[in-house]
């Protein structure tokens, strides 16, 4: 599978939520390649054997810790699980890598995007590679250390067994290993529910009345100022009546 193919193959696993429309058939996914996307910092061999011991590749697995439940085969149903667990209070892990439900806020997760398996696998990979930065001895020692903590939380209870005559965590892990083969797929029973992105902003209404009523407030018209009066003062000689005894008008 080439690149291009895989990074279809994981758009059609998971799209951003938004308005659910009908699912399409998911295309096969291989574990190795998407490993190696996600999980690049861990040998995808070693994710290979961790996810086979974990989840046996059902990227909606639920382990409870102290009991069992049908197995998820869908997102939602994974979801709506996970869902009730937490709000029974119990301790359980989810997904390809089994991520504890205290480790999600830690990396960033909730109870939906754990469930996308390159996530999953980022965020096991992560939890892996802290544990063997911190284990002692050489390579494949400080690995078998680092599976133990991958398990417990420390380098001994995943060297013990759980129950008698049972292989120890560990163990089961290296068995695991020996099954790893290049066509290893994720298992898919359905793609989560194609997707219609949401807008932000809506599309705008016409006959929406406007939700701010402004009151325009007339200006009163200011009287124009009036101009003064010309006043015309006559001519002396226009206006000035002749006395009758001033015959040559000099008085």
């Amino acid at each position: 599978m080439n690149m291009r193919t895989l990074k279809a193959a994981v758009a059609a696993f998971f799209i951003s939520s938004g308005v659910a429309q009908a699912a399409e058939p998911a295309a096969p996914v291989n574990f190795n390649e998407l490993a190696k996307q996600c999980a690049s910092g861990v040998h995808y061999n070693t994710m290979q054997a961790v996810a086979r011991t974990e989840s046996g590749f059902n990227p909606y697995a639920i382990g409870v810790v102290g009991g069992a439940i049908k197995q998820p085969t869908t997102f939602s149903e994974a979801v709506e699980a996970a869902r009730q667990l937490d709000k029974a209070g119990r301790n359980f892990s989810m997904g390809l890598s089994q991520i504890n439900r205290y480790n999600l806020a830690k990396y960033g997760l909730d109870y939906e995007s754990v469930f996308d398996p390159c996530l999953n696998l980022k965020v096991g990979a992560e939890i892996l590679s802290e544990c063997f930065g911190r284990a002692s001895g050489n390579d494949q020692e400080a690995l078998q250390k680092a599976l133990s903590c991958y398990y417990s939380g420390n380098f001994r209870t995943g060297f013990t067994q759980d129950l008698a005559g049972q292989p120890s965590y560990v163990q089961r892990v290296i068995a695991a290993a020996g099954k790893n083969h290049d066509n290893q797929v994720i298992k898919q029973a359905e793609a989560k529910p194609a997707v219609e992105a949401k807008p932000v902003i809506p599309e705008l209404d016409p006959n929406t009345p406007a939700p701010v009523q402004v009151k325009v407030t007339a200006k009163p018209n200011k009287p124009k100022p009036k101009k003064p009066a010309q006043v015309v003062v006559a001519a002396a000689s226009e206006t000035k009546e002749k006395a009758p005894w001033d015959a040559f008008g000099d008085w």
